[in-house]
């Protein structure tokens, strides 16, 4: 069994996580509040918690929440965490600079 913290994240995107892993591999989920749990569906297989992990960092990737967030696994248990932004990268990223080559027009 495979518990997740989703407390960090938004509400749409707790229900998306868990509907995100459950198509990708053969788990049953059960929400009791911010944890969700995950168990085999059979018992003939057996899924790690570091393949719960690999396709958490999927599902964050396919939402382009890579740079939002991060997840930090602790016997067994994994917990979606916000990362810390500086706020001089964000402007960076969000005023990128001009090509600093010469334009078409100079030679």
């Amino acid at each position: 069994m495979v518990s997740i913290d989703v407390s960090a994240l938004d509400s749409d995107m707790k229900d998306d996580v868990v509907t995100f892993i459950e198509l990708k591999l053969p788990l049953k989920s059960d929400k009791d509040g911010d944890m969700i749990s995950f168990e085999d569906k059979s018992a003939r297989s057996h899924v790690s918690s570091p393949e719960v992990r690999t396709y958490m960092k999927r599902f964050l990737h396919s939402k382009d929440l890579r740079k939002k967030y991060r997840i930090l696994s602790e016997d067994g248990a994994l917990t979606f965490v916000k990362q810390k932004v500086d706020k001089e990268k964000e402007e960076k990223e969000e005023k990128p600079e001009g090509s600093k080559g010469k334009s078409s027009n100079e030679k």
